[in-house]
């Protein structure tokens, strides 16, 4: 990764994906708020106003400003990959839900749950347009119109607990703390649609074995979201350890490197002379997401 131009912010480069710039933006809230000490924001009602709502109306405008500023057509961009890192900061706690209308606003594409024989199921939605009052189009990615824009990176763990994390799984916690992890896995059985909770230890062969170097890896959350039709596709082999979600035969799938995916997490520190929380505990002071 090198930065040898003012714009974009980064150039990406192996030997396996060749290259690509990267220009990395915050969705931001439109009133600031206190990032340490503000309560979590409250969930989307329903599955239609988290695809479609107001997360992803924010998600909208705020590409929609970078890609108005036309890094593409910059001599030294022009003719090769260009995509744009995207971190959520819309509302407090917001990335714990806030994933589902990147989706959304991208594809034009979300979920609901149905009922077949007893058993649940998820059901594809489609959108056009998302929530409100100015009828924002959807669907960034489910035409030809901006394929200047080859992919979205994204991460639901931009946070001060993932740096902490990588640390503590990989080297211990500090004397006298306990960091536990808590949320949701990615629940890979057909048609799921909610994820499996978890509450872990971060310091405990449970959590460390969960990825195959022995600790939580800087790249673990990391999802790239591919435009169909880009000019210039991003390669899959120069961010190979992402989770890619992509076209096939006309279905958007998405392709992970690690078997362990976390839809959202929290980190409580703990003293460790505390008694250790319980997942049932934890979950009931959590979002039902």
């Amino acid at each position: 990764m090198t930065q040898p131009h003012e714009y974009p912010d980064f150039r990406i480069e192996n030997r396996l994906g060749g290259s690509a710039w990267v220009e990395a933006v915050t969705a931001n809230p439109a009133d600031p708020y206190n990032h340490v000490n503000a309560p979590p924001s409250a969930l989307p009602a329903d599955r239609e106003e988290a695809f479609f709502g107001a997360g992803a109306l924010r998600f909208a405008k705020t590409i929609g400003n970078k890609l108005a500023r036309n890094y593409d057509q910059l001599p030294h961009v022009k003719d090769q990959p260009f995509a744009l890192a995207i971190a959520d900061f819309q509302a407090p706690a917001s990335m714990i839900w806030s994933r589902e209308g990147l989706i959304g606003y991208l594809y034009g594409e979300g979920a609901e749950e149905v009922e077949i024989d007893g058993r649940m199921f998820a059901h594809p939605t489609k959108a056009s347009h998302l929530k409100g009052k100015a009828r924002f189009p959807a669907g960034l990615f489910a035409d030809a119109g901006h394929a200047e824009l080859s992919a979205v990176i994204f991460s639901n763990a931009c946070s001060m607990a993932k740096l902490n994390r990588v640390a503590v799984s990989g080297q211990g916690a500090p004397s006298g703390l306990r960091y536990m992890r808590i949320g949701n896995f990615f629940d890979r059985t057909p048609g799921a649609l909610r994820g499996i909770p978890f509450c872990l230890d971060v310091t405990s062969d449970e959590y460390r074995n969960l990825w195959p170097i022995g600790s939580e890896p800087w790249s673990a959350e990391i999802e790239v979201f591919h435009n169909p039709f880009a000019h210039h596709p991003l390669p899959f082999e120069l961010l190979p350890e992402a989770t890619h979600w992509f076209d096939q035969d006309g279905e958007t799938v998405c392709r992970s490197f690690y078997e362990t995916s976390i839809l959202w997490s929290q980190t409580l520190i703990q003293n460790d002379t505390d008694p250790p929380p319980t997942l049932e505990q934890l979950m009931s002071k959590c979002p039902k997401a």
